[in-house]
């Protein structure tokens, strides 16, 4: 592990001691051989489906409304087969990041590895689109083994995570952080491929919305600006489990006409995937808020609401002050904010004391309800810790609009 500085997270803090163990323990498992990780994976999703209550029931979700026809005992038997699939990405995930150098090739076959020597020969390098399959981690890795792989990837907000990710896969592939842009374009323009996913909800922001399963599903259209940049050829990759130690890896002829129309790439992209799940449905990361993003905002939520009272980490907090109406000030720093639906106030922890008692809940007692743009905020329990601010946040939320 790192050592820290000042100006770097504390990686022994105790609120990241839970990562340490649950690592420790990836570490343990990850010197077994490559068939028993992928029966102890298979236990741990079952373990999932039976009591992980919140992902099951995302799961569950995402596949009554994507299979709408399906009976419900199959419905019910294909979110089971999903969570021990998941269970077992975990485990393949263990093995690539802490266990020992193994035989790769042995475990790898390749159908279409064409399309990449192809692209290569022509001195254009490539995007490989893969998509959140549950097998995800290990098809990159071990494509990672026959090609120099770039790999684009989302910093995590744990830095022990951020860590051990970044890390684990430097074994496989070059990662790339996804707003390193300049570093993805001179990597493929050195004839290299980059190793990507784009079939995950990042927000409205950076979306557009077009049919997935018949359902608008916020894309993101970074796929568009990827081949615009690079002129490279998109070629898509999927990845399956052969029994308990071997992984087939597919490659397809790159999508045409991809880099000039964001809506059609999108759908097209999209399409993709859909016909490889009709087929293979129990593969996909079903466990992850697909839909989350809705196109309007007044839409509801397919899923249940999640804890409005998890902690503020740096890059929630610039988000916060960076999606404000107008902010109030004093002495330098935010004492009062507008949101879209919210009224957001700063109370400051002045002593150990105010840390332990909750200097924001006790300020919450002393909030009346305000009238704003016609709109009335009351406070409804939501407080939020800031850690590295030292303070909290305290929300007045808006009534619904009628």
């Amino acid at each position: 592990m790192p050592n820290t500085s000042p100006n770097q997270p504390n990686f022994y803090a105790p609120k990241y001691w839970p990562t340490h163990f649950f690592f420790f323990l990836m570490k343990v498992v990850a010197r077994l051989p490559y068939s028993m990780l992928i029966r102890l994976g298979e236990w741990f999703g079952l373990f999932m489906y039976k009591c992980v209550k919140q992902r099951t029931r995302i799961a569950r979700i995402n596949i009554q409304r994507c299979f709408p026809n399906l009976p419900v005992n199959e419905q019910e038997e294909l979110v089971r087969e999903n969570l021990i699939s998941t269970g077992v990405g975990m485990m393949e995930t263990a093995m690539l990041w802490f266990g020992p150098d193994r035989q790769w090739d042995k475990h790898l076959e390749v159908i279409g590895m064409e399309h990449l020597e192809a692209a290569q020969a022509e001195g254009k390098g490539g995007l490989v689109l893969a998509f959140h399959l549950t097998n995800l981690e290990v098809g990159g890795s071990l494509l990672g083994t026959q090609f120099q792989l770039g790999a684009l990837y989302r910093r995590n907000e744990n830095p022990v995570i951020e860590h051990a990710m970044v890390e684990g896969r430097k074994r496989f592939v070059h990662p790339i952080p996804r707003e390193a842009t300049r570093d993805m374009v001179k990597w493929i323009k050195n004839n290299g491929f980059v190793w990507y996913a784009a079939d995950q909800d990042y927000g409205r922001k950076q979306s557009i919305f077009v049919p997935f399963f018949n359902i608008s599903t916020a894309t993101i259209t970074a796929t568009t600006r990827f081949a615009k940049l690079t002129k490279a050829p998109v070629i898509p990759m999927t990845q399956r489990r052969i029994g308990r130690d071997k992984v087939q890896v597919t490659l397809y002829p790159p999508l045409e006409n991809i880099g000039q129309d964001p809506d059609q790439d999108a759908r097209a992209i999209n399409e993709f995937l859909e016909k490889y799940l009709e087929q293979y449905p129990e593969d996909y990361l079903w466990v992850h808020r697909r839909f989350k993003t809705r196109p309007n905002l007044d839409d509801p939520s397919f899923y249940p609401k999640k804890n409005k009272s998890r902690p503020v980490t740096p890059e929630r907090y610039k988000n916060i002050l960076e999606g404000a109406e107008w902010i109030e000030e004093k002495d330098g720093v935010p004492v009062k904010l507008k949101q879209k639906n919210a009224i957001v106030y700063f109370v400051y922890q002045k002593s150990f004391l105010d840390r332990i008692r909750s200097a924001g809940k006790k300020f919450a007692q002393t909030l009346s309800d305000e009238y704003l743009d016609d709109r009335h905020f009351q406070f409804q329990g939501r407080v939020r810790k800031c850690d590295h601010k030292k303070c909290e946040l305290v929300y007045l939320e808006a009534d619904p609009i009628e």
